[in-house]
């Protein structure tokens, strides 16, 4: 029974995991009606930067409706995703398009998923676009990050060291209209974010496309460019009222009110005077039709946004004339804009994700019930609690906070692209940033944590290794080399199954684990790789702060029942280790909805806002399921080891799997 009963738990958790993911690619076919393939096209990044003609590959997902071949061509959509995200995160455009009618092609960009080479082989400006006369110094990761906005097509000045600022979607683009069954006189182009700047840019090289949907655009003054030679085609932009990023408010405090800039207005609708939100001006038989359509989200979630989606699919199906050729009687005819099913398919995978995740937690209990693993448990000590004193731990917890919040973008923004290590090696661009911040506080915290043991209340306490979750109440001072080797194995037995999960599912039904953005995916060699690299980092983190410090020396006592407990510990460990990170939150975004502006931007400064700030939407959320699984299994296995390992391993994945590289 030992056995049988978590082995139970674990085949349930594993069911609902094929299930709900079976499921999901039931929607994402629209029940049949749309055929998804994925694959990879050959491309050789020119001249530049990055070096002479190197080889790459494209990772793309296609998206065709049922009935669209040679003899009956449908018009076609680029779809292109934005910054630390990949093809999947465009999965709602993939799937509403192709309910319509028309094709989409969703791409990995250099550096993102699948695709090589990484986001050097974008190249970079020698000047950013705001100040033409600064010169951008710093580490080339850097100098990439600072000068997205600055594209391929504008004057040679400006322009000058940027290769592709499509990061290959111009090759996506040839990819798209070789297909024998797109029309190539009805093409569109959309992207979200960064993906706004190589929808720019593939607009720019290929003048027949027929429309462009901005995702959070960051609009351009056409003294940067040819206007008279490079025209953009019936354009929308889709404006998130609250973007993180300044680069999308016209370096504005606030959206509100730029309707009435001349940018706005002139420079972008092409009218004389102050225009209205959700108008459309201009015609989309010569080109000129052009709307801004404002959005009541932030800067991530705009990609996702059912307002937006509706918008997106009324703009394309007019300006690529969909139902004018279709069968009479075809379903798709019919369709409301409004009539939206891609959440289904998020929320499903992400009830996939979090069956799997789950199953490691009888998963544990089923390895331990054999002789090998059973040394791992061990009862926790309920009756001679070495507990820190209240008025001591309401200090180390403000400490704790204070520190995470205040250091969180500051630490995070100097690793994500000015701290000078080896590039070769570090090549996660936001995962730098990441464990730039953690490290610091690992160490501030294991510096805190040794004198308060050597020297200072703990000692005084007589706390031991045990009480910390580092060692065998039969031996409480010495480490157990034999517990650890075994937390460990078992880690990578548990993980390991889970990437088995992750694996069948992307072969069988194409989709990985993740809600909307990308969490887990099978790694490339590449990618493997960069994970054994990032694994110390949050190893050390995930024993130090949130194993040894948050389970031994914060320990809470345990509540009457066994759930209680779990409520309670996992509760406290999501206050104690993101109370800091939810506080620059409010810092950022109280102001933003008061009418002020991002709250960061103003008391610091736009440099310390954008990514680190919308990438909270994640870390908050993220972290905290990381928790509940280090917390439970504390609880089970009476030391730090194995819920420390698991969820290291987890971190790294994440980050490694899925995010940018350089």
């Amino acid at each position: 029974m030992k056995h049988f009963k978590p082995l139970a738990a674990f085949a349930a958790c594993i069911a609902v995991t094929f299930l709900t993911t079976g499921l999901a690619s039931l929607v994402q076919t629209d029940f049949g009606r749309i055929v998804v393939t994925s694959g990879f096209f050959e491309t050789v990044v020119p001249d530049g930067p990055a070096g002479s003609g190197i080889a790459g590959r494209i990772a793309y997902k296609l998206y065709v409706p049922e009935g669209v071949d040679a003899a009956n061509p449908a018009p076609a959509v680029l779809v292109m995703h934005g910054y630390q995200n990949d093809r999947e995160t465009s999965a709602a455009y993939g799937i509403e398009l192709a309910r319509r009618g028309i094709v989409a092609l969703s791409v990995d960009l250099y550096g993102h998923g699948y695709t090589i080479p990484g986001m050097k082989g974008r190249g970079w400006g020698a000047h950013k676009l705001t100040n033409l006369d600064k010169t951008v110094s710093g580490p080339r990761r850097f100098l990439i990050m600072m000068t997205f906005s600055v594209l391929d097509f504008f004057r040679p000045d400006i322009s000058r060291g940027v290769v592709d600022s499509s990061m290959g979607g111009k090759d996506a683009y040839r990819f798209l209209t070789s297909l024998p069954f797109v029309d190539g006189t009805r093409i569109g182009i959309t992207g979200h974010s960064m993906g706004t700047w190589a929808s720019w840019s593939v607009a720019a090289a290929f003048p027949e496309h027929r429309a462009v949907v901005l995702q959070c655009g960051e609009l351009i003054p056409p003294e940067y460019y040819d206007a008279e030679s490079v025209k953009f085609n019936n354009v929308l932009l889709l404006q998130a009222r609250w973007d993180e990023f300044d680069y999308f408010r016209d370096y504005q405090r606030n959206v509100m009110g730029l309707e009435k800039t001349p940018l706005r207005y002139r420079d972008f609708m092409g009218q004389s005077s102050p225009v209205e939100w959700d108008r459309t001006y201009g015609s989309f038989a010569d080109g000129s039709a052009r709307r801004m359509e404002l959005i009541q989200n932030n800067h991530r979630l705009t990609t996702h946004d059912s307002r937006a989606l509706t918008a997106a699919m009324s703009w394309f199906t007019g300006a690529l004339g969909v139902g004018t050729t279709a069968v009479p009687g075809d379903p798709r005819l019919s369709l409301s804009d409004s009539d939206h099913i891609y959440m289904i398919k998020e929320v499903l995978v992400l009830i996939a994700m979090l069956a799997a995740l789950v199953s490691m937690l009888p998963g544990f209990l089923f390895l331990a019930g054999f002789k090998f693993f059973a040394p791992l448990i061990q009862p926790l000590e309920r009756d001679n609690l070495r507990l820190l004193p209240k008025k001591s731990r309401r200090i180390t917890v403000l400490i704790s906070i204070l520190v995470s919040g205040l250091t969180f973008p500051f630490l995070g923004q100097l690793g994500h692209g000015l701290l000078p290590v080896p590039e070769n090696l570090f090549r996660m661009t936001i995962g730098t940033g990441f464990i730039t911040w953690l490290t610091f506080l690992m160490i501030v915290s294991l510096v805190m944590l040794i004198f308060w043991y050597k020297r200072g209340e703990g000692k005084r306490m007589g706390v031991t290794l045990y009480d910390l979750g580092l060692a065998d109440k039969a031996d409480p001072r010495r480490f157990n080399r034999g517990v650890i080797a075994k937390s460990v194995l078992a880690a990578f037995v548990l993980t390991g199954i889970m990437y088995l999960q992750v694996c069948i599912g992307a072969a069988l039904f194409q989709l990985d684990f993740r809600f909307i953005w990308p969490f887990f995916k099978p790694f490339t060699p590449e990618r493997l790789g960069q994970f054994f690299v990032y694994l110390p980092f949050y190893t050390a983190f995930f024993t130090i702060n949130a194993g040894v410090k948050l389970y031994g020396q914060l320990r809470l006592p345990e509540q009457r029942t066994a759930a209680g407990t779990q409520l309670a510990w996992w509760g406290y460990s999501v206050f104690v280790m993101l109370g800091g990170v939810f506080i620059i939150a409010l810092i950022e975004y109280i102001p933003f909805f008061m009418g002020l502006g991002p709250g960061v931007d103003l008391i610091f400064s736009s440099l310390f806002g954008g990514p680190f700030m919308s990438v909270m939407i994640l870390l908050i959320p993220q972290f905290a399921v990381f928790f509940f699984l280090s917390t439970y299994l504390y609880r089970k296995s009476g030391r730090i080891y194995t819920g420390s390992f698991i969820v290291a391993i987890l971190a790294s994945w994440v980050l490694c799997g899925g995010s940018a590289i350089f």
